[in-house]
């Protein structure tokens, strides 16, 4: 078995390899190309620190990862960990995170972080194994929005300007690394971001990625919640099909209340953010 970063695999190979590893995952899942292609681009996933095991040669194991700098801290995230069936129970992820974290340091990097579904006993298990501890639960939305949500006042219009310490104050959670300003900015082409201003003073924004259907931002000034605002965003980009928000931080009630009785998403799927030191 051999270990190297995947700074020259082909894109075609990996992709076999991911769909091959979440054939039979607890939800299962099938990319395309394009998807995948997408997904690293839109993670910012660097391959001169993303890490495979090879066995005579042929990708069967990955490490997909990214890096942030953030409050002074070098941030590596894990963007996807996948194993082929028939090299499962070898130790490889272990393995892989061995070869790779001596790298990791000399960057500079001080934590790893990654996502891990609630169902996923064993792979919770084998993360505490390597180290990593639980820090929050997240919740995964899906649905249709709710026709008819209630309009507000405000004027809701096409956000150019990212005043990005004025977004933050916004917040009452912190987003997960997909919905994080730093793979937000800058902001992809393909994406669709709308204020909601009052008398030109923005007071709310939604970030979407219509491509994938996934909102990756929506806040609303605290002292203009309870007037629609929300609502009248996720009307906005409603065309009639399902949308998704993944991740959102469930120490924020208000949040899940919002997103589950007002705009009518489920939530299907929780996760856990797991962190560890290096």
């Amino acid at each position: 078995m051999e270990f190297k970063t995947l700074a020259n695999i082909e894109l075609d190979e990996l992709l076999e390899v991911f769909n091959l590893s979440f054939s039979d995952y607890i939800v299962p899942f099938h990319l395309t190309k394009e998807i995948l292609a997408a997904k690293i681009i839109a993670e910012k996933l660097d391959m001169n620190i993303s890490v495979g095991a090879f066995e005579e040669g042929k990708l069967v194991s990955f490490i997909l990862q990214s890096e942030k700098l953030e409050n002074g801290q070098k941030i590596i995230y894990n963007g996807g960990t996948g194993v082929v069936p028939g090299s499962r129970g070898k130790g490889l992820v272990r393995k892989m995170y061995d070869f790779i974290i001596p790298s990791l340091k000399e960057r500079g990097a001080d934590v790893l972080l990654l996502e891990v579904i609630e169902g996923n006993a064993a792979a919770i298990r084998a993360y505490e194994n390597l180290g990593f501890t639980i820090i929050r639960k997240l919740l995964c939305f899906r649905g249709n929005i709710n026709s008819g949500v209630e309009s507000s006042t405000v004027t809701i219009k096409s956000l150019e300007d990212f005043q990005w310490d004025n977004l933050r104050s916004f917040w009452d959670i912190e987003p997960s690394w997909q919905g994080s300003e730093y793979v937000l900015n800058p902001m992809p082409e393909n994406y669709q971001a709308l204020g909601a201003y009052s008398d030109e003073n923005l007071v709310g924004y939604i970030i979407y990625n219509p491509g994938a259907r996934r909102v990756l931002q929506i806040a609303v000034d605290k002292a203009y919640r309870k007037q629609g605002i929300g609502s009248g965003l996720f009307t906005a980009i409603a065309d009639g099909q399902p949308v998704a928000i993944n991740n959102v931080d469930d120490v924020s009630k208000e949040t899940d209340v919002f997103l589950d009785k007002k705009i009518g998403l489920q939530n299907w799927l929780s996760q856990f953010e797991m962190t560890r030191s290096i």
